[in-house]
């Protein structure tokens, strides 16, 4: 399928945006309070259509919540309730006759599709999640990350000690990246030969995308072990594995590759200033003079609200120690960081901001 132009991409975006917001100027203002204040609900209703496998009989065709409680020993009266919830957030349908089905959105509840986010809904409402969240009032008065006060400790070492929930939390990352990678590879000039090194690039989503499209380049994959160690047959599926180094790094404490264009994708907005400043201090460290490094984020502009980037935010300020950032935020943090400004280019979604190794 033809990469759509970032220029289309932006205009569906905004279209969708000013679609909602003329709905929602048609109602009345308390009831427009009461439907966004209920999006509790949405999260509820998937944690636990997720947590009791609810919706899997459906995979198999349309069910009343008669058949799908006695298949899975729930409460039939319950279930049935909880079903029309999910229905009214267009994951389910409903018919007259009481059967339910899975939509297209609803079908990536379902732990076995091939583009599942159960794994995602697991990490995104656990206790230690939904905890930080709630904690953001005191994070207006402090403005310390919000997971780390409910918690006592980082993101990544909660992830570390919860295996299923850093598991689900890694796939949804990765297909997020395999929706963005085609309009990132057609919005860059890559070069035709040379080596690109994806830093924190997990099991290689974004550098398969590249060197798909650049049969000539070769490839460098900076992560640690655990990722690193999945990445062989992920590569060697995606065509690319002949192509690509593993290399075993820190992005706080190093690693040494040599390449033409370096890859943080998704990692600077993880943390703060100081952090992202000690991050791209070690990338300059690793890269001769020559090289670009590409900060592939979605970009904040201070005073432009839009989804999801907006949301995004605020999620990281609820569980990491970072935030979304503008494009003059991340050049200002490479020239600390030893790098010249680069381009910026919009690919629609996310941005593309090049900073230069003198």
């Amino acid at each position: 399928m033809r990469t759509p132009p970032p220029a289309a991409v932006r205009a569906v975006q905004r279209l969708s945006q000013a679609l909602t917001r003329a709905g929602a100027a048609l109602q009345p203002p308390q009831a427009r309070f009461l439907e966004v204040s209920g999006g509790v609900a949405a999260i509820a209703l998937m944690r636990a259509a997720v947590r009791t496998r609810l919706v899997e009989p459906l995979a198999a065709g349309r069910r009343t919540a008669d058949q799908v409680a006695q298949e899975l020993g729930l409460d039939a009266d319950t279930a049935h309730r909880v079903l029309r919830g999910l229905a009214v957030y267009g994951l389910l349908t409903l018919d007259r006759r009481g059967a339910f089905g899975l939509t297209a959105t609803g079908r990536l509840l379902l732990e076995g599709h091939p583009r599942s986010m159960a794994g995602w809904v697991r990490y995104a409402t656990s206790d230690a999640v939904l905890a930080g969240w709630l904690r953001l009032p005191e994070s207006l008065a402090d403005g310390r990350p919000a997971f780390n006060a409910a918690t006592g400790r980082s993101l990544w070492d909660h992830l570390a000690e919860h295996p299923d929930e850093e598991a689900g939390f890694a796939r949804t990352m990765h297909e997020l990246t395999l929706l963005a990678a085609p309009l990132i590879v057609a919005a860059y000039p890559w070069p035709e030969r040379g080596t690109v090194c994806d830093v924190g690039g997990g099991v290689g989503a974004m550098l398969a995308s590249v060197l798909s499209a650049r049969p000539a380049l070769r490839g460098v994959l900076v992560d640690q072990a655990g990722p690193l160690a999945a990445s062989g047959e992920y590569l060697a599926g995606r065509g690319v594995g002949s192509r690509v180094r593993a290399v075993e790094g820190d992005i706080f404490a190093g690693f040494e590759a040599a390449a033409d264009v370096y890859l943080l994708k998704d990692v600077l907005h993880d943390w703060d200033d100081d952090q992202c400043r000690q991050i791209l201090r070690t990338v300059r460290a690793a890269a001769a003079p020559g090289a670009r490094v590409l900060v592939l984020e979605w970009l904040q502009e201070r005073n432009t609200a839009e989804f999801p980037v907006s949301i995004s935010d605020v999620m990281m300020l609820a569980q990491t120690e970072g935030r979304q950032r503008s494009a003059a935020e991340h050049l200002a943090l490479g020239q600390a960081g030893g790098f010249r400004p680069g381009r910026v280019l919009d690919t629609g979604a996310y941005g593309i901001v090049e900073l230069l190794v003198p």
